[in-house]
């Protein structure tokens, strides 16, 4: 039986994994992972250390990243990393993993090897957070309650002050004229379609096109878009905090910069688009009518 090496809080109990196969192969790696899964389980349970969920995703500021395993103690809670082989590579992606949580806080890594990583040198320090999807999964219907763009979390605050105006207001700018094609990226992350040619000006009505899905971290938001409006973002008001709003569309901008760098834009329209218009002029309704005594609660609402 193995006892794994660990930078866990000195209190929380030794894993030892028996039947640990050490190699990166595939097919090896779902199964050491499902074992270091129930040996964790079952050790902290014994221990009042509460498992949380596995394989999940966390949003970050630089884009999603894939947990193992999430553990609460107490107050806080935990991210572990487990890695069946501790080589160089595996030290440098605790590296960046660490690194990360340092910058923008929302992780409290922790790793578990086969050796301590901390003593060894890491191979060429890439990046852990992925950009180029918004991983989310469409939805049958949404949960009932408000969804919003933007809401108030205190009163008198204010939508066009606010850094969710601003993440809006650069994601309205980064797809002007090309709001067809952002939205088309959304359906084929989604399956809804095969090929962005597949879905063009004569796929719609007048009316709005709304898409409830599910996005990282399990939080249900509704997507919509109609030409007049483009591309728009409603989450829902009890079960999104204000900290993951902004972090969601930061991601979705993180992914339309990697998509443009990508793509020939050169044939792109040049004039601004009637949803960019509508964009700009409502920043300016809400500039000249919003105060402190009659701020608007929320903006972009839809209740279901």
């Amino acid at each position: 039986m193995l006892e794994l090496h660990t930078n866990a809080p000195a209190h929380w109990p030794r894993v030892r994994l028996e039947g640990l196969i050490p190699s990166n192969a595939p097919e090896v790696q779902t199964a050491n992972r499902l074992l270091f899964s129930t040996t964790i389980e079952t050790v902290f349970r014994r221990s009042g250390i509460q498992v949380l969920e596995a394989d999940v995703l966390r949003l970050t500021r630089e884009g999603v990243v894939e947990i193992p395993l999430r553990v609460r103690d107490g107050e806080l809670e935990y991210d572990l990393f487990f890695y069946p082989v501790a080589d160089e590579k595996a030290a440098a992606h605790y590296v960046a993993v660490y690194e990360l949580a340092q910058k923008w806080g929302r992780l409290r890594p922790v790793f578990y090897s086969t050796d301590d990583l901390l003593a060894i040198y890491p191979a060429e320090i890439e990046p852990v957070a992925r950009r180029d999807r918004l991983y989310i999964q469409a939805a049958l219907s949404a949960p009932k309650g408000q969804y919003a763009m933007w809401w108030a979390e205190r009163p008198g605050e204010l939508f066009h002050y606010s850094s969710t105006y601003d993440l809006f207001d650069r994601i309205y700018r980064e797809i002007n004229g090309l709001e067809m094609r952002a939205f088309a990226l959304i359906l084929l992350e989604l399956g809804m379609i095969r090929e962005e040619y597949e879905f063009t000006a004569s796929s719609l009505t007048d009316t709005t096109v709304e898409i409830p899905v599910e996005g990282p971290e399990g939080v249900p938001l509704i997507i919509t878009f109609s030409q007049h409006r483009g591309v728009r973002f409603h989450f829902h008001i009890g079960r999104t905090s204000a900290e993951y709003r902004d972090l969601f569309l930061n991601l979705f901008l993180l992914r339309l910069k990697a998509w443009r760098k990508e793509t020939d834009l050169t044939q792109a329209r040049r004039l601004d688009s009637p949803s960019y218009t509508w964009w700009r002029e409502l920043g300016k309704r809400l500039r000249m009518t919003d105060n402190g005594e009659q701020a608007i609660s929320a903006v972009g609402s839809i209740r279901r």
